[in-house]
């Protein structure tokens, strides 16, 4: 009986020595580690319209057990900005075992721009508008147009029914997070009392400039109307009465020029005329210089 016990016993042993060898070598001969990611360079350049392929230049994955797995490696995620056109990039490489490995690189775009706002016609609403947005748009290099995305804070107290003028910040965020603002005067006027107004009309109402760049307020004046008579800017630059062909003294219209285009940031062009009686009417030019 003891015999017998002890011959249990010692088959036991066996089995689970030889369950422990088995079990021993199985796992020696496993990978238990992921593929070994190397870069010849931590930081890349690249054109905001690169593909992953271009992201992963000078990357290479191996494996002690499956070799080279270069082709396994993939760009994870794109983080927002940590700067202005700078990202971290995320990159995995896998295994045949399914093990992962993570990597980062930075990226640098080596021709991005932040947002930029258009205009179509002046801040300038009735009372009963329906949008204080409407003929504003923003556009950016990476997501395209994003107009949808514009939002707007006041800086002073804001009464939609009392007309007057407003200090506003539009602004609007791409998919990296760069924020573009606009700090602006808009204007709100009662239909009813701007009959006799002068109105002055431009080429455009929202001009983006790099630093440096020259700048010719007069150039954006298209025509004046003063005492309900029309003058139109001709090609020399002269404003022309629409049917007398007479000719409006440049003096008649005032400019306020604040723009420096040395310094970046957002200025205002203010254009003033006035009628016979003194009534004034303006108008405003938005001058972004981009640096």
């Amino acid at each position: 009986m003891r015999k017998a016990k002890t011959a249990s016993i010692l088959l036991f042993a066996v089995s689970l020595g030889l369950f422990l060898f088995c079990v021993f070598v199985r796992e020696g001969r496993q990978d238990q580690n992921g593929p070994e990611i190397s870069m010849d360079q931590q930081e890349i350049q690249a054109s905001i319209a690169a593909d992953d392929a271009a992201l992963l230049q000078g990357v290479t994955a191996a494996d002690k057990k499956d070799g080279d797995v270069t082709n396994s490696l993939v760009v994870e995620n794109i983080s927002n900005f940590i700067e202005k056109g700078r990202r971290k990039v995320s990159i995995a490489a896998f295994d045949r075992d399914n093990h992962v490995t993570h990597a980062e690189r930075e990226l640098v775009y080596t021709d991005y721009t932040s947002p930029v706002f258009t205009l179509d016609g002046p801040l300038k609403f009735s009372l009963d508008a329906e949008s204080l947005i409407e003929g504003l748009h923003a556009l950016d290099c990476l997501d395209g147009d994003i107009t949808g995305k514009i939002q707007m804070s006041f800086q002073d107290n804001f009464s939609y029914a009392t007309p007057g003028q407003y200090q506003v910040i539009y602004s609007v965020a791409n998919s990296a997070g760069d924020v573009k603002n606009l700090p602006v005067t808009l204007e709100l006027y009662d239909p009813a009392q701007q009959m006799d107004t002068p109105e002055l009309t431009l080429t455009q109402y929202l001009v983006n400039l790099s630093v440096g760049e020259g700048f010719d307020p007069w150039g954006y004046l298209a025509s004046v109307t003063v005492n309900h008579y029309d003058y139109v800017k001709g090609g020399d630059g002269v404003l022309y009465g629409a049917q007398s062909g007479e000719v409006l003294d440049a003096a008649a219209v005032q400019i306020e020029n604040p723009v420096d285009t040395n310094t970046p940031g957002v200025y205002e062009v203010v254009y003033t005329a006035y009628n016979a009686d003194g009534t004034p009417g303006t108008v405003r030019l938005i001058v972004s210089v981009n640096g």
